[in-house]
């Protein structure tokens, strides 16, 4: 027995074949036959069965066969296949998402409560679920963030048709959950900063920005809604900034907030100044002291005392004290070389210390007891006189007339002449020694003799 099988979808476990009614044996689909042996002569029944029911054997399943003995016979079973129709289908998802702050990494889209499958937030080539049986079948979009809905909800209820493939769309609508900030900047004014500033947001943060940025500014995105902080650091020392530094901004999802800064900027100091402080210790100071610098300026100063010289070039410059009793030094170099910069003061400091001055030399007066000579007994004048070169008066005086009568004393207010007059008796004649002591107000003496001869007659 043969089979033959044409068309579509054919039997893929072939068929059976049956002699009458009892003994069987498989054939596949398409057979050059099987052989049942030892079939006794005569007419016989031969059925195919097993036959797809898309399938049809031409002249029926049953053949009647006669067999004559010691001759082969043989049956053959034609067999035509029809195309299988379908008894599933599938189901196309996509995904078209608008707004802001969209989901990063998309969503889940699940069938029948079981079968899902990953699909990002845009998706027009979509996803695709087979071998979905014919019917209504539930199709849920989730993992959406909380800023997302689903229009028309998460839920789609999907009639799948066997053989084809069913789409349906999920639209979402994200809205922004944070803001941005937009700053700007004005500078006005001279010698501006160079190199623009920094804006901090809430201590964090930054951007460089120009010092005069335009409408466009910079902008600070992904803020959260709520009120931050704006610092402009980077502010150079001559330029201030008008308002509130650092100042609140409030940002709102969804939209730009925006904060301007106007900066105005002074020109910069070409000259600068030096301070110059005196501290003296010790004893006998002096009142004050001149103050030079750079053999031009001078300023009196205390002896412990501080003065300023504006204006000042930006250079070296050198700094003198004088006059420097000789009671007194100063511990650091005099003059000094102090460096001036631009918008600056600099100090230079000077210590003089002073010792008492070891006390004047005393001098005793010069005495000059003026010419003696020759007189008759009787009245001699003396025409005395000193002079003190340290005019350390009051002076005394005494006068030893060398005749053994006590000595003259008196007081001189000032240096000069000392005229005495004194009587020499006859008893007296002879040559006296008339001594003249001068006595300063520091107790120091000098004597000078003027020599008498007392005679009777000339």
């Amino acid at each position: 027995m043969t089979t033959s099988t044409t068309g579509a979808d054919l039997d893929p476990d072939g068929y059976t074949v049956t002699l009458d009614g009892t003994t069987s044996q498989p054939i596949p689909s398409n057979s050059s036959g099987v052989t049942f042996p030892n079939v006794s002569a005569g007419g016989h029944s031969v059925a195919l069965s097993g036959v797809a029911s898309n399938c049809s054997v031409s002249g029926g399943i049953s053949h009647s066969v006669t067999i004559r003995a010691g001759q082969p016979n043989s049956t053959a079973f034609s067999v035509s296949c029809t195309p299988i129709p379908p008894t599933t289908g599938s189901i196309k998802v996509t995904t078209s998402t608008s707004g802001s702050d969209l989901d990063p990494d998309g969503y889940t889209v699940t069938v029948d409560a079981g079968n899902s499958q990953s699909i990002p937030t845009n998706s027009s080539d979509g996803v695709t679920f087979i071998n979905l049986s014919a019917g209504n079948h539930p199709v849920v979009l989730s993992g959406m963030a909380s800023n997302c809905t689903v229009t028309g909800g998460d839920t789609h209820t999907v009639s799948v048709i066997a053989g084809q493939t069913v789409s349906t769309a999920f639209s979402v609508t994200c809205a922004a959950t944070t803001g941005a900030l937009k700053v700007t900047t004005s500078t006005s004014g001279s010698d501006q900063d160079p190199d623009g500033y920094t804006v901090t947001v809430d201590g964090s943060t930054s951007q460089s920005i120009a010092t005069n940025s335009g409408s466009s500014g910079v902008v600070l995105s992904g803020l959260s809604p709520n009120n931050h902080s704006v610092e402009l650091t980077g502010v150079a020392s001559n330029c201030a900034v008008s308002g509130a530094n650092p100042r609140t901004v409030s940002v709102t999802a969804g939209a730009t907030a925006s904060t301007a800064f106007s900066v105005s900027c002074t020109a910069l100091p070409t000259t600068g100044s030096i301070t110059v402080t005196t501290h003296t210790s010790g004893e006998n100071q002096p009142s004050g002291y001149t103050v030079t610098v750079d053999a031009g300026p001078t300023q009196s100063v205390a002896a412990s005392g501080t003065v300023t010289f504006n204006g000042l070039s930006v250079a070296n410059h050198s700094v003198g004290l004088s006059p420097i009793p000789s009671n007194c030094s100063v511990s650091d170099a005099n003059p000094q070389t102090v460096a001036v910069t631009a918008g600056n003061t600099t100090t230079v400091s000077f210590s003089i210390s002073c010792t008492a001055p070891p006390p004047p030399q005393d001098h005793a007066p010069v005495v000059n007891a003026g010419g003696g000579g020759t007189i008759l007994i009787g009245s001699f004048t003396l025409d005395a006189s000193f002079t003190d070169q340290d005019h350390d008066g009051p002076w005394s005086y005494s006068i030893d007339w060398d005749d053994g009568s006590s000595p003259e004393r008196g007081t001189a207010p000032s240096e000069g002449p000392i005229t005495k007059t004194h009587s020499y008796g006859l008893e007296l004649l002879g040559k006296h020694n008339v001594t003249v002591t001068v006595t300063d107000s520091h107790g120091l003496s000098g004597s000078d003799v003027a020599v008498v001869t007392v005679v009777a007659s000339l």
